[in-house]
């Protein structure tokens, strides 16, 4: 999952399986935060995680923009 190009710094990030936010010792998760110049940030989130069958993945970014 990642974002682009925004501002404020502040964001957060959920993994949702199925709807559900996804417990964080299910899979293995790598998160890093850049400077994108011009004052404005990203983020980049990557989720090690096989679903099962007819098992939904998604991520939720919240930020104050």
């Amino acid at each position: 999952c990642s974002v682009y190009e925004f501002y404020p710094r502040d964001i957060r990030l959920t993994w949702l399986r199925n709807g559900q936010v996804f417990p964080h010792n299910s899979g293995k998760l790598m998160q890093e935060e850049l400077p994108s110049g011009a004052w404005r940030y990203q983020f980049h989130s990557h989720l090690e995680h096989t679903p099962a069958v007819g098992e939904s993945i998604s991520c939720l970014v919240e930020h104050p923009a």
